[in-house]
């Protein structure tokens, strides 16, 4: 099962990466910046389809999402579209939950942070977001990632988003590093909490 949010997620990503800056692009012909695929006809009609089914709370045709990935994965900047897609996902999912369950998160996030993220992970990225001895892990059995681009790019969707679940859910301030790939053997995709790099700070 994959959440309509996710979807939705890529699609504003590709939107936002093929919007023009201020960069003298208008003065273009306007069948060159039709031929961006986050500025089509067919896009914003999928935008407006995936935004009704987002309110609804539904899930998403896989393998729909799954050539939405692998169409994505050909782009040269797949990587910003798929870091982008996962730190928008978190957002919403994280917007989906209770109001009062975001308080507590905010409150306590060591107490209830966690909890709200695991819930929120399960619901969109139908994964299983657990702490070993205080590290975060994620798991994801799902090959939908790596069905759609066998070298697992996007599976780049899920790091950001796990990471941006906990830093809004737990304030965490590291990276979920993609430590095991269906894509290069592994029985799960695994992502492990790093802790933020000092030269950073």
């Amino acid at each position: 099962m994959v959440h309509s949010i996710v979807p939705l997620a890529v699609l504003e990503a590709v939107k936002n990466l093929d919007t023009p800056v201020e960069d003298g692009l208008s003065e273009f012909a306007e069948e060159l910046l039709s031929k961006r695929l986050g500025l089509s006809n067919t896009v914003a009609m999928q935008l407006r389809e995936y935004e009704g089914m987002v309110r609804r709370d539904a899930a998403a045709d896989q393998a729909h999402v799954e050539a939405l990935l692998r169409l994505v994965g050909r782009r040269p900047d797949a990587d910003l579209v798929f870091a982008d897609a996962g730190r928008r996902a978190a957002r919403r999912a994280v917007r989906r939950l209770f109001g009062l369950t975001r308080l507590a998160a905010r409150g306590a996030p060591r107490l209830f942070g966690y909890a709200a993220a695991r819930r929120a992970a399960r619901a969109v990225f139908a994964a299983e977001l657990r702490r070993e001895r205080h590290v975060p892990i994620a798991h994801v059995r799902d090959a939908v990632a790596v069905h759609a681009t066998p070298d697992g790019a996007a599976c780049a969707l899920y790091g950001t988003g796990f990471t941006e679940l906990l830093r809004l859910l737990v304030g965490f301030e590291g990276a979920m590093l993609h430590v095991s790939c269906r894509a290069t053997g592994g029985t799960v995709c695994e992502w492990r909490a790093a802790p933020p790099d000092p030269r950073h700070h």
